[in-house]
C-alpha cells in the first residue's frame, strides 16, 4: 500500500520535479560554460605572455649591440625619477575620470637591447584621497642593419625592431576603502629609428620606436589596444675603473590606452599617459 502511494505521489509531482531538474541542469550548464570560457581567456593570456618572453629571449640571444667596435659596457642599473603626466581622455560621466599628475621614482636595468623599468608615485587629490602609481615595463629590440648602414663607421645608424610588455595600476584610496582605478597589460610590437656615436670618451646612443598592440584591463573580459611612442637617449661613458663606468639617460614615453567599453556605452573610456625621465646608473 506504502509503494503504491509513493509511485502515485512520484507520478503528481513528476512535472515540476523535472521543470526543476531542467532549471537546474541549465544553471549548471551555464556555469560550467562561464568557467570554462574564464579559463580559455586567462589561458589566451598566458600564451601570449609565453610568446612575448619567447620573442624577447630571442632578441636578447640574437641581437648585436647598438654600439659595436666600443669599449663600453653592455649593462647598466641604476635610479631614475619620472615626471607623470596620466589623465582620463574620454567622453564618459566625470565621476569616472581622474588625473595623476606628479613624480614617481624606481629603478633601471639595461642589458642591450633588454630593458627593464619599474616606477612608483603616489598623489593626494583631497581629503582622505590618495592615488597610488605603479608601473612596470620590459622591452627587447633588435637592430638591423639594412644596405651596409652602421658597421665600422663611425657613427652607427640601425633600426630597431621590438616587442615591449607594460603593466600599469593607478590604486585609489578614498576614506579608507582602495579600488583599483585603473589597471592595464599591454603586449605591443613595433620598430623605429636609432643610431650612436663616439662622444667626450664615451657613447652616445639614441633610439625612438613606436607601438601597438592589445591591452587587457583587470575588470572584463573584453581586450583593448594601446598605441605608444617611446624615445630614449644616454650617453655610457668608457671604463672608468677596470670593470665600472656611468650611463646618464633621458626618455620621453607617450601612451594612449583605446577601452571598447564605449562600443556598449556610446562613451569613450579612453586614457592618456606621457613622461619624461632622468636615468642615472652604473654601467659594467
Amino acid at each position: 500500500m506504502k509503494t503504491a502511494i509513493a509511485k502515485q505521489t512520484t507520478r503528481m509531482l513528476h512535472p515540476k520535479a523535472r521543470a526543476f531538474r531542467y532549471s537546474l541542469y541549465s544553471s549548471l550548464s551555464s556555469s560550467i560554460v562561464s568557467v570554462v570560457t574564464n579559463r580559455e581567456k586567462a589561458m589566451r593570456k598566458k600564451l601570449a605572455l609565453l610568446i612575448v618572453c619567447g620573442c624577447l629571449g630571442a632578441s636578447v640571444s640574437t641581437a648585436q649591440s647598438a654600439y659595436p667596435n666600443q669599449d663600453i659596457p653592455s649593462r647598466a642599473v641604476g635610479l631614475t625619477a619620472v615626471a607623470v603626466d596620466f589623465y582620463f581622455d574620454g567622453s564618459a560621466p566625470s565621476e569616472v575620470a581622474f588625473t595623476f599628475d606628479g613624480m614617481a621614482y624606481g629603478l633601471f636595468y639595461n642589458r642591450e637591447p633588454l630593458s627593464l623599468t619599474y616606477i612608483r608615485g603616489a598623489q593626494d587629490i583631497g581629503a582622505n584621497d590618495r592615488l597610488v602609481l605603479t608601473d612596470f615595463t620590459l622591452s627587447g629590440w633588435t637592430p638591423v642593419r639594412p644596405f651596409g648602414m652602421g658597421g665600422g663607421k663611425k657613427v652607427d645608424v640601425f633600426l630597431p625592431f621590438g616587442i615591449e610588455t607594460d603593466y600599469r595600476r593607478i590604486r585609489q584610496t578614498q576614506n579608507n576603502v582602495e579600488i583599483d582605478a585603473f589597471e592595464y597589460t599591454v603586449v605591443a610590437a613595433g620598430g623605429g629609428f636609432g643610431l650612436s656615436m663616439p662622444l667626450v670618451k664615451g657613447v652616445f646612443a639614441a633610439r625612438g620606436l613606436g607601438y601597438y598592440g592589445i591591452a587587457t584591463r583587470s575588470f572584463g573580459n573584453n581586450t583593448d589596444s594601446s598605441a605608444i611612442l617611446d624615445i630614449a637617449a644616454n650617453w655610457s661613458s668608457s671604463r672608468i675603473t677596470t670593470r665600472f663606468g656611468i650611463q646618464i639617460g633621458y626618455g620621453y614615453r607617450w601612451q594612449k590606452w583605446y577601452s571598447d567599453i564605449g562600443e556598449i556605452t556610446g562613451n569613450s573610456f579612453d586614457f592618456v599617459g606621457k613622461h619624461h625621465a632622468l636615468r642615472l646608473g652604473l654601467t659594467f
